[in-house]
């Protein structure tokens, strides 16, 4: 099996619905599969790249930041912003809401938001509203009363997004903050695997996120494809039989919305030899058996 040695991985980038966090913390020395390496350069990947329509599909929550009084656009308007909520020290005021975007199936989208309308600079702001937009250049363009308008967007993770605009002229402000509903659960952690009698014993801690089963999936083969084991698990353990040669094996979890990244990577021998078993890593040994056996843990 190829491994990367890792003595030190140090990266910073921004996050699950939340900033960027990594599914896989790592300590100095540890040593990592090649699987959970790529899991992690695609998730940077993902979210150094460029913003598209694509990235917007689907159902978020809400929560645009305006001036403490007035409305989007001018802060000393005596404008109506309904479902304004409590004023911060006199600096700002929010109100929450869901937005939903849509492929429209003929090369352009739409957005259409339950109760407000945030994604404005005037027209009426305190109705539900259907508008078609695009992205060009880190730019939200959007349809708007009397003319289009632009917003700033950035991807902070795959499941926030800010949207933003600065009015120079008024000093007024209008940010909305998206956080993706529906989401498949956190990965699994911490699994590890212990070999006794020919059987693997397998445990994790429990996925972040509302997990309402686990997949255990294995290879037998460095290079190989990994296959379910089982599926529908609900505990944080699994008991596997492995006569001889080795087993690779990723826990995944799963919820109604789709199935996470997957766990850190374990891999357990066993090796036909004479004498007393043997364990490394995360391992426990028993004696006096035909075989000898060995489990190791990676990230």
């Amino acid at each position: 099996m190829k491994y990367l040695s890792l003595l030190i991985i140090l990266f910073s980038v921004n996050s699950f619905a939340e900033d960027y966090k990594s599914a896989n913390r790592l300590q100095e020395g540890d040593v990592i599969s090649a699987e959970v390496f790529n899991d992690i350069l695609d998730r940077i990947e993902l979210t150094l790249k460029s913003i598209t329509e694509a990235d917007l599909l689907g159902t978020w929550d809400l929560v645009q930041t305006v001036c403490p009084s007035g409305v989007p656009g001018n802060c000393s308007s005596a404008g109506t912003f309904t479902g304004r909520q409590t004023q911060v020290d006199d600096l700002y005021s929010q109100r929450i809401d869901t937005i939903t975007f849509s492929n429209d199936g003929d090369g352009t989208y739409s957005f259409q938001q339950t109760n407000y309308c945030s994604l404005t600079r005037s027209g009426d702001i305190n109705s539900s509203c259907n508008r078609k937009f695009a992205i060009v250049d880190g730019r939200m363009i959007f349809e708007g009363s009397p003319s289009s308008s632009a917003f700033s967007i950035k991807k902070i993770s795959n499941t926030r997004i800010l949207i933003s605009e600065f009015f120079n002229g008024s000093a007024s402000f209008n940010i909305v903050r998206l956080d993706k509903k529906n989401l498949a659960p956190n990965p699994p952690t911490d699994l590890t695997a212990t070999l006794s009698s020919g059987t693997v014993s397998l445990s994790w801690t429990a996925s972040e996120g509302g997990a309402t089963s686990y997949t255990i999936k294995a290879k037998t083969t460095a290079t190989g494809t990994y296959s379910d084991v089982t599926t529908g698990n609900t505990s944080t353990t699994y008991s596997d039989s492995l006569s001889t040669g080795t087993k690779w094996y990723r826990i995944f979890a799963v919820n109604s919305d789709g199935t996470s990244i997957g766990s850190n990577v374990v891999s357990v021998t066993v090796e036909s030899s004479s004498g007393s078993s043997s364990s490394s890593g995360s391992s426990s040994s028993s004696s006096s058996s035909s075989s000898s056996g060995s489990s190791s843990s990676g990230s």
